[in-house]
């Protein structure tokens, strides 16, 4: 008797497994033929920040339904490669740029992604008629280097005419100027430096959008301004300046040339004693 509830006890749930297989496997066709077939896209596995440097580390495939696949993603149909192909696959976007920042779990697709080339680096950033031209900077000179592509900027020169420190005039050259690069970081080239390490003969990439090393900053101007640059930089009697603006105000507003008498009486110019004079003089 109890062989018998056994036996029929099987059978009742081979039958069972066999209604919820037919059942799985008749929402999986529904879910195909509603949806398309399952493919394997690439998608970001961590964030990836716009204009770093793709890596085998931020990359991975995950399954969906083809109806959900975007326009110009990376994917792979999993009925006709294997796991080494998908992974050979994989490894050719390796070394590509983000161009937009990626976020995790987001798909991969053509448009985001680009290899260093004519479309990267600075010539593409200069506006029709405009010219790149780069200013010498200290801390002192160049708004303690706290200054990042895309910034806006005025440039005040401080010119020595040689009859005296009276005779020094501080004039702002040029209003809201853009500024395309400081040092080696531009705003849409890789923002590293692919450096050889001297004692164990090892390449390693050193970030420069954290870099505050730099030296110099590349600001968009005309070819006049240009002239300009070049001849007060050609020059010991002229030291450059830098003031950063908001990246909302554009409002060029006029602004006349300041010396020492614009400041200070003559005779305490004449002096010497403009430091010792007593605060709102």
């Amino acid at each position: 008797m109890n062989s018998r509830a056994l036996f029929i006890s099987a059978v009742m749930a081979l039958v069972a497994v066999f209604f919820v297989r037919s059942y799985v496997e008749s929402i999986e066709e529904e879910s195909k033929k509603k949806f398309g077939t399952q493919l394997l896209v690439m998608v970001a596995k961590t964030d990836i920040k716009e204009m770093e440097t793709i890596t085998e580390k931020v990359l991975e495939y995950k399954e969906i339904p083809k109806k959900f696949l975007e326009p110009a993603a990376v994917y792979a149909d999993p009925r006709e490669k294997d796991e080494d192909s998908r992974d050979k696959d994989m490894r050719k976007y390796v070394g590509s740029i983000a161009v937009v920042p990626i976020k995790k779990g987001e798909q991969v697709t053509l448009n985001k992604i680009t290899e260093p080339s004519i479309r990267t680096g600075l010539s593409p950033q200069i506006a029709p008629g405009k010219r790149a031209a780069t200013i010498a900077i200290t801390d002192l000179t160049g708004v303690a280097k706290l200054l990042k592509p895309s910034d806006r900027i005025d440039v005040v020169a401080v010119i020595d005419l040689g009859l005296g420190k009276e005779n020094k005039v501080a004039k702002t050259l040029f209003q809201d100027v853009v500024v395309l690069a400081t040092g080696k970081n531009v705003t849409n080239n890789p923002a590293r430096s692919v450096e050889t390490d001297p004692f164990t003969g090892k390449e390693k990439v050193r970030a420069l959008s954290e870099d505050a090393s730099f030296s110099t900053v590349t600001v968009e101007v005309d070819p006049t301004q240009a002239q300009t640059l070049a001849l007060l930089q050609s020059s010991n009697d002229a030291l450059l300046f830098i003031s950063l603006r908001h990246n909302d105000d554009s409002e060029k507003v006029p602004v006349s040339p300041v010396t020492y008498r614009d400041i200070l009486p003559m005779d305490a110019v004449r002096s010497g004693a403009g430091s010792r004079l007593p605060a709102g003089r």
